[in-house]
C-alpha cells in the first residue's frame, strides 16, 4: 500500500447531465459534462463529489462516486459514474440526476480524490478484486491499461449475491475476447437456480486460480470487511499488502494501524 502518492489538485466544476443509461434493473450510468473547452482532471481509479439537494430540503448534500470512465483527449470535459439504488437515498440521488437532466440545470463536481488510481508498472501482472458496484473503479482502470498496453496481464474477479446484479457484462467479455493476457471472471457468493459460474468467496476462487502472487499488484473494491478479508486470504500465496491498492485503506484503516 503506497502512501506517499502525488493527487492532482481539487477543483469544482459545473456539470450538465447528459446521459442516464440504465445497465440493470437497479444500476444507471450517468454521464456529466463540463462546459465546452474545459479540461477535468483525473486519475483513473479515482472518484468525484457530487453535490446534490437530495432531501429537497435546500441543504445540498456532497456525496462520493468512483468515476467510471477513462479521461478521454478527445473529450476532456466529460466524466461517467455508475449508480447502483440499493436504497431510498440513492434512488433519491438518481431522482434527482433524471430531475436536473429534464432540467438541463447543471450540478457541481469536485473532483479529483483518492489514493488508489493506477500508478503500478503494467509490465507486472494485475489482480482486480471487486465486489457490487465496486467494479465502476476496476473498468476504469481497466480501460486506462489496455489504452497504454492491450497485451496487459489483467485477472478480474467480481462478485454479486445475485445473477442480475451483474451488467456490463458484454463489455468485459469482449475485452476478454480481444486481449490475450485478460481474464474475466464472475462469481456468486453462493450456489443459485439457472447459475453455471463460479461460487464461494473472492478469495477462495482466486486460490483455485493462483499459486504464487508475490509479483502480482492487486486493486481492491468493496467492503473493508471483504478487502482485508481477501487481502489476509491470499498472503499465503504471497500477496502482499505494499502491492494492494484501495480506497479502503483510507477510508477505514486498520484498527491495529490506528492505534500505532
Amino acid at each position: 500500500m503506497k502512501n506517499d502518492v502525488k493527487t492532482l489538485p481539487i477543483a469544482q466544476y459545473d456539470a450538465c447531465v447528459t446521459k442516464i443509461e440504465s445497465l440493470n434493473k437497479r444500476t444507471f450510468e450517468i454521464e456529466l459534462l463540463a462546459p465546452e473547452g474545459t479540461i477535468l482532471h483525473y486519475k483513473s481509479g479515482q472518484y468525484l463529489k457530487l453535490e446534490l439537494d437530495v432531501n429537497n430540503d435546500s441543504k445540498p448534500l456532497w456525496l462520493s462516486y468512483t468515476i467510471s470512465s477513462r479521461l478521454e483527449a478527445d473529450k476532456p470535459n466529460k466524466v461517467c459514474l455508475i449508480i447502483q439504488v440499493a436504497s431510498d437515498f440513492s434512488g433519491k440521488v438518481v431522482d434527482c440526476l433524471f430531475a436536473a437532466k429534464a432540467s438541463n440545470q447543471p450540478v457541481k463536481i469536485m473532483l479529483a480524490m483518492g489514493k488508489a488510481f493506477l500508478q503500478t508498472s503494467l509490465d507486472q501482472p494485475h489482480l482486480f478484486v471487486a465486489a457490487g458496484s465496486g467494479i465502476s473503479k476496476i473498468k476504469c482502470i481497466t480501460e486506462e491499461i489496455l489504452h497504454r498496453n492491450p497485451d496487459a496481464n489483467i485477472n478480474i474477479y467480481w462478485s454479486n449475491r445475485h445473477n442480475d446484479d451483474f451488467f456490463l457484462l458484454e463489455q468485459f467479455h469482449d475485452w476478454a475476447t480481444t486481449h490475450k493476457n485478460l481474464n474475466f471472471t464472475t462469481i456468486l457468493e453462493s450456489a443459485q437456480s439457472g447459475w453455471v459460474g463460479r461460487t464461494g468467496f473472492l478469495y477462495e476462487v482466486i486460490q483455485q486460480d493462483y499459486t504464487d502472487l508475490k509479483e502480482t499488484h492487486a486493486y481492491l473494491c468493496g467492503s473493508p470487511k471483504m478487502v482485508y478479508g481477501t487481502i489476509d486470504q491470499l498472503n499465503a500465496l504471497g500477496l502482499q499488502e505494499r502491492n494492494c491498492y484501495s480506497d479502503v485503506f483510507e477510508f477505514s484503516p486498520r484498527a491495529e494501524k490506528l492505534e500505532a
